[in-house]
C-alpha cells in the first residue's frame, strides 16, 4: 500500500501522465492471504509501535471473570485508598519491569502495569521480587494483591502477592460454546484451542462445544471429546476468528 502511494506521488511530482491522456488505471493491491494476529498479539504490536493500546485492552476479555472475582480496577482501588483503604486486589498487564538496588544493597523492582482504567506503578521488594520475577514479565496478565498508602495526592502501591490471571480465571471456567454458521472457521478454531488436556491437569479445564447455526432457529451442537483450556484470552482469540458468530462461556 505504501509503495503504491509512493509511486502515485512520484508520478505527480515529476509530471508523469498516461501516454494517451486520461487517468491512470487503478491496479488492484496485491494483498496476501494471511491468518490475522490473535487479539493479544495485535494489542502488543500496537503498544510496541505507539506506546499504548489502541483497539482495546488485553484485559477486556477478562471483564466478566474479574467482576465475578470482585477484583477492583486500578481507578476503583485508588479511590478506595484515598478514602482510607490500605489493601486490595487488582489486575494488570505488565508493561515494563525495572530492577534497582536499595540503599541496603538488596534488589527491588518497579513494575509498570496497565488496565482499562489507566497506567500505574507498584513496587516489589527483594523477597517478593525473587518469588514473583518470572510472573512479572512484560506482556503478562496478572492478578495482584496490593498494599498502598497515600503520599501527597499519589497512591503508592506495593505488591504482596502475584498470580497469573489465566490461572485465577480458570477456576471459574466450566466450558465454551462456539457458534458457527458453516465449517470454514473450524480449522482456525482448532489452532486456538489448547488441548485436549489429560490426567490431573484436566481438572482445571473445561468442555468445548461447537454450535452450528443452520438458520430458521435450528442449531446443531457437537461436544468435542476431551477437556480444553478455556481461559478468557483463548475465548477472545476464538471470537476473533473470521466466521465465528459468538463465543459463550458456560
Amino acid at each position: 500500500m505504501l509503495a503504491s502511494a509512493q509511486r502515485a506521488y512520484d508520478d505527480v511530482v515529476v509530471g508523469q501522465s498516461e501516454l494517451f491522456g486520461g487517468g491512470a488505471a487503478h491496479a488492484p493491491l496485491a494483498v496476501g492471504q494471511v491468518e490475522p494476529w490473535l487479539p493479544a498479539e495485535r494489542l502488543q504490536k500496537e503498544f510496541d509501535a505507539i506506546g499504548f493500546f489502541l483497539s482495546g485492552h488485553p484485559l477486556d476479555d477478562y471483564a466478566a471473570a474479574l467482576k465475578r472475582m470482585r477484583v477492583q480496577s486500578w481507578a476503583e482501588f485508588a479511590r478506595a485508598v484515598r478514602a482510607g483503604a490500605s489493601a486490595g486486589r487488582v489486575a494488570g498487564t505488565v508493561v515494563a519491569r525495572t530492577e534497582r538496588r536499595t540503599r541496603t544493597g538488596s534488589k527491588m523492582g518497579i513494575i509498570e502495569l496497565s488496565d482499562p482504567t489507566g497506567h500505574y506503578e507498584a513496587v516489589v521488594f527483594s523477597e517478593g521480587l525473587a518469588q514473583f520475577r518470572d510472573l512479572l514479565e512484560p506482556g503478562a496478565a496478572v492478578l495482584l494483591t496490593l498494599s498502598a498508602e497515600l503520599q501527597g495526592d499519589d497512591v503508592r502501591a506495593r505488591i504482596q502477592m502475584v498470580e497469573p490471571l489465566d490461572q485465577a480465571a480458570a477456576r471459574l471456567a466450566k466450558g465454551l460454546r462456539v457458534f458457527l454458521r458453516d465449517e470454514r472457521p473450524i480449522e482456525s478454531v482448532a489452532k486456538r484451542l489448547e488441548g485436549p488436556a489429560s490426567s490431573r491437569a484436566a481438572l482445571d479445564n473445561g468442555e468445548v462445544a461447537l454450535v452450528l447455526m443452520l438458520g430458521e432457529g435450528t442449531e446443531v451442537e457437537v461436544k468435542l471429546p476431551g477437556r480444553f483450556k478455556v481461559s478468557p484470552q483463548i475465548a477472545g482469540a476464538i471470537k476473533a476468528v473470521p466466521g465465528v458468530v459468538a463465543v459463550e462461556a458456560v
